[in-house]
C-alpha cells in the first residue's frame, strides 16, 4: 500500500472516532470539571493540614529540646522559670511555656512572675493525662487561659520521663494567629473561605476571619463527623451557597475546610463542555481540510528520502531532501549526519582508547607510587623500634653509669625520630583536611633561618659537609608563623644533606626580589631530571626509591615545604640541571609592612616553684605515671590519678595550681572533670591544661567551653609542658584571644 493511500486512511479512522469522543465528551466534561475542582480542594487541604501539623511539631521539638534543660533535670523550678521566659520572648507564635507535675497541677508558669500562685487543677487535664500514660507529646483543642485574663491558645504538651515514667508535662500555648498566618497564606479570592477547626467544632483560625473559638456551621460539623475526608454542599457562616472539601488531621483530630462557590463550580464546568464541543466541531471540519493537503506534502519527500538512506550503507554521503516541513527536513539532516557520525565513529573510538591507557597507566603510577610509600613508612618506623626494644634490654642488663647515659640517649634519638615522623604525618593529614593553623606574627626570616640551621646542624655535620649562609644586608621580616617557617627551611636543609655525599657542600642565600623575600637552599648532591621538578612536590612520589631508602625518611618532607609555604601566601620551587649536578629550592615569601613595633620575642623560661602544687590526670597509667615523675624531677609537688573520679577527690585534698587532663577518660571525661573543678571554691587560680591526643578543631573547641587555658596534643615536649608554669596565662597556648587560621 502507498503512503498516500495509508495516510488517507489514517485520517478517516482518526476522524470517526473523534466524532464519537466528541458526543462523549460533551457529556461528560461538566463531571470532570466538578471533580477537578474537588482535586484541586482536597490537595489545597493537604497543604495547609501538612503546614499546620508541621507548626505543631516544630513546637514538639522546641519542647524537646527545652525538656533536656539542665535546670529542669536537677528540679531546679526557679531557674528553669527564668529561662522558660527568656524561650517564650523568642517565640512569636506562643502564648505561654507551663510545667505541671503528673496531676496536672502547675508548677512554672513562664507568663507570670515567679511566686505567683498557680493552678492546682489543670484547664485541659485530657491532654496532660495522654501525655502522662502515653509518654508522647499530646495536643488539645482550642481552650482559654485563666491566669492569663482568658486569652485563648492550643495547648501542646510533651512529658518528661526519667528511668520510663514522667516526672514533668512540658506545655507550650500556640497562638491561634500562628494557625491564621498558615490559613491567611492561602490568598483566596473574597468569596471563597477556609477555616481550621478543632474536635469540638470551635474555629481556630478562619478567612474571612471569624473571632477564635466561634462554633463551625451546623452542615460542616454534621459532614465531619461522617468521614475524615469529604465534599458537600451547603452554606457557610457568611450564609454563602458553596461546594466545601473537608479533611480531618490524624495527628490533632483537627479538621480544616475549604469552601469554594456553588456559582463557580457549575458555571465553569457548564461553560467548559460548550467550548469543548465547539471545538472538537471546528476541528474535525479543519482537519479533514488539512489532512488532505499534508498527505501531498509528506508522501513525495518521503519516497526521497527512501532512497537518499540506501546510499549510507555505502559510505556515500546522501543527497539533501528540502522540505517546508520541519521533520522531514530534520529526518534529511540526520540521514546526512549519520553517514559522517559512522565516518567519525572509527575515529572517537581509537582516540577514547588512547585516553583510556593514559589514565589506566596514571593510576597504575599512583598505587605503585602509594605501594612505595606504605613499605617505606613501615620501613621507617619499625627502624626505630629496633634500638629502643635494644635499649630496653641494655638498661635491665647495664649498671655502669656512662653505658647508661650513652644507652639512655641512644633511646631519646630514637623516640625523637619517630615523634618526628609520626608528626609530618599528622602535619599532613591536617594540610589535606585544612585544619592546619598558623600562629602568625611578625618574623624576621635572619632568625628563622638560624633555628632553622640549629635544627639540621646535627645531620649535616655528621657528614662532614660544608654549610654556607649568605645573609641579606637589610633585616628581612614576613608575617608568618616562626615554628611553621623554620620547619620548611630545616626540612630543606635536612633533604639537601640526605641527598649530598659527605664533605659536600649546602649553601643558603636570603635575598630581596620584588617585595618578596627569597631564600634559596642549594646543594650539590645528587640532583633530578628537569621534568621531575613539579612531581618532586607531591604526596607518596620519590624519584629514586633506592636512593631515598638509602637517605632514610619517608619523602613527605618536601610535601610538607610546599603546604606550609602556600598557607603563607608564597611558592616553593625546585630546580637541578641533571642528575649528579645537585640542586636548588627557592622559596618565597611577602615581605611584612615595615613598622616601629619590634617582632615578638619568645618568652624565657624561668625556674620552676618547689611548692608548684600539679595534678596530673590520665587513664593510660604509664603516661600519667612518668609524666608526674618527670615533673617530680624539675622540683614540683605532684598527684596523679587515672579517672575521672579519682581526681576529683584527690583535687579537694591536694587543691594543685596546675591540672593536666586527658580528654577521653571513663567515669568522667576531661571536659566534665573541668568543669567539676572550677566549681570548687579554691579553684579560682586553677590553670586547667588539656593533654590529649585529640587535636581536632572540634576537640579544641570542646577545651575552650569547658574552662581550659590550654589544649596541648600528644606528645608534647617538656619545653612546652614547662612553658605553663613559667609563662604568663594569656601566653601559654593561645586558646585565649585571637588566632588566625591558615
Amino acid at each position: 500500500m502507498r503512503l498516500r493511500t495509508s495516510l488517507f486512511l489514517l485520517s478517516l479512522a482518526t476522524a470517526l472516532p473523534l466524532v464519537a469522543f466528541a458526543l462523549l465528551a460533551a457529556a461528560f466534561v461538566v463531571q470532570h470539571e466538578y471533580e477537578n475542582l474537588v482535586s484541586v480542594a482536597n490537595a489545597r487541604n493537604r497543604a495547609v493540614l501538612s503546614a499546620v501539623d508541621a507548626e505543631l511539631h516544630g513546637a514538639i521539638n522546641t519542647l524537646r529540646a527545652v525538656a533536656v534543660i539542665r535546670s529542669l533535670g536537677s528540679d531546679d523550678l526557679r531557674t528553669f522559670h527564668a529561662t522558660a521566659h527568656e524561650i517564650l520572648t523568642t517565640q512569636t507564635g506562643w502564648n505561654n511555656v507551663l510545667l505541671h507535675d503528673p496531676s496536672g497541677r502547675q508548677l512554672v508558669n513562664a507568663s507570670l512572675p515567679w511566686g505567683t500562685p498557680l493552678l492546682v487543677e489543670p484547664v485541659a487535664p485530657r491532654s496532660i493525662e495522654t501525655a502522662v500514660r502515653t509518654l508522647e507529646p499530646a495536643i488539645d483543642d482550642l481552650v482559654p487561659a485563666p491566669l492569663l485574663g482568658g486569652q485563648l491558645g492550643v495547648p501542646v504538651r510533651v512529658p518528661v520521663v526519667r528511668d520510663g515514667k514522667t516526672v514533668y508535662v512540658l506545655t507550650a500555648i500556640i497562638r491561634p494567629e500562628a494557625f491564621q498566618r498558615v490559613i491567611g497564606a492561602q490568598i483566596l479570592p473574597a468569596d471563597w473561605a477556609s477555616g481550621l477547626v478543632d474536635r469540638q467544632g470551635r474555629l481556630i483560625a478562619r478567612v474571612p476571619h471569624r473571632t477564635p473559638g466561634t462554633m463551625a456551621s451546623r452542615e460542616y460539623l454534621d459532614n465531619v463527623r461522617k468521614a475524615d475526608e469529604g465534599w458537600y454542599r451547603g452554606a457557610t457562616l457568611d450564609g454563602r451557597d458553596t461546594y466545601t472539601a473537608f479533611l480531618r488531621s490524624a495527628l490533632t483530630g483537627w479538621s480544616i475546610g475549604y469552601a469554594v462557590p456553588a456559582t463557580h463550580v457549575l458555571g465553569g464546568a457548564t461553560q467548559a463542555a460548550w467550548l469543548m464541543g465547539s471545538g472538537i466541531a471546528l476541528s474535525l471540519a479543519a482537519a479533514g481540510v488539512l489532512g488532505l493537503w499534508l498527505i501531498r506534502r509528506i508522501s513525495q519527500p518521503m519516497a526521497e528520502l527512501a532512497t537518499a538512506a540506501t546510499a549510507i550503507g555505502s559510505g556515500a554521503r546522501p543527497k539533501t531532501v528540502r522540505s517546508t516541513i520541519v521533520e522531514i527536513d530534520s529526518l534529511s539532516q540526520a540521514v546526512g549526519a549519520a553517514a559522517a557520525a559512522i565516518a567519525a565513529r572509527d575515529h572517537e573510538i581509537h582516540r577514547s582508547a588512547a585516553e583510556l591507557r593514559q589514565q589506566t597507566e596514571a593510576l597504575q603510577v599512583a598505587n605503585a607510587n602509594k605501594s612505595q610509600f606504605l613499605a617505606l613508612l613501615a620501613h621507617e618506623l619499625r627502624n626505630p623500634l629496633a634500638p629502643l626494644r635494644n635499649g630496653i634490654t641494655l638498661l635491665r642488663l647495664q649498671r655502669e653509669p656512662q653505658r647508661l647515659a650513652e644507652t639512655q640517649a641512644m633511646m631519646e634519638r630514637q623516640v625523637a625520630h619517630m615523634a618526628r615522623l609520626i608528626e609530618d604525618l599528622l602535619d599532613v593529614s591536617r594540610i589535606d583536611r585544612g585544619q592546619l593553623e598558623l600562629r602568625r606574627e611578625r618574623v624576621a626570616i635572619d632568625a628563622v633561618v638560624a633555628s632553622a640551621i640549629e635544627t639540621a646542624k646535627p645531620a649535616i655535620e655528621s657528614k662532614q659537609q660544608a654549610l654556607v649562609v649568605r645573609y641579606e644586608r637589610s633585616a628581612l621580616h614576613v608575617d608568618g608563623d616562626p615554628v611553621r617557617l623554620s620547619q620548611v627551611i630545616s626540612n630543606l636543609l635536612n633533604n639537601a644533606s640526605k641527598f649530598t655525599p659527605p664533605q659536600g657542600r649546602i649553601e643558603i642565600a636570603i635575598t630581596v626580589e620584588d617585595a618578596e623575600a627569597v631564600i634559596a637552599v642549594t646543594d650539590s648532591g645528587l640532583g633530578f631530571r628537569a621534568e621531575d621538578s613539579a612531581r618532586i612536590f607531591e604526596l607518596f612520589v620519590q624519584l629514586d626509591a633506592s636512593r631515598a631508602q638509602a637517605a632514610g625518611g619517608l619523602g613527605i618532607g618536601l610535601t610538607l615545604v610546599r603546604s606550609i609555604i602556600a598557607l603563607h601566601g608564597g611558592t616553593v620551587t625546585a630546580h637541578s640541571d641533571g642528575a649528579g649536578k645537585g640542586a636548588r629550592f627557592t622559596v618565597r615569601l611577602p615581605l611584612a609592612a615595615v613598622h616601629e613595633a619590634a617582632a615578638s620575642q619568645p618568652v624565657a623560661l624561668r625556674g620552676a616553684t618547689a611548692q608548684r602544687r600539679v595534678l596530673v590526670v590520665d587513664d593510660n597509667a604509664d603516661a600519667a605515671t612518668s609524666l608526674g615523675e618527670i615533673l617530680r624531677l624539675q622540683g614540683f609537688d605532684v598527684r596523679t590519678a587515672f579517672d575521672g573520679r579519682e581526681a576529683l577527690e584527690v583535687a579537694r585534698d591536694f587543691h594543685p595550681e596546675v591540672a593536666f587532663l586527658d580528654l577521653n577518660m571513663p567515669t568522667l571525661s576531661g571536659a566534665e572533670l573541668a568543669i567539676a573543678l572550677r566549681q570548687e571554691p579554691w579553684a579560682a587560680a586553677l590553670r586547667l591544661i588539656a593533654l590529649t591526643g585529640m587535636g581536632r578543631a572540634y576537640d579544641i573547641e570542646l577545651t575552650r567551653s569547658a574552662g581550659f587555658e590550654s589544649h596541648l596534643t600528644k606528645p608534647v615536649a617538656i619545653d612546652d609542658i614547662l612553658r605553663v608554669f613559667t609563662e604568663p596565662r594569656e601566653n601559654v597556648v593561645p586558646l585565649h584571644g585571637e588566632r588566625r587560621k591558615a
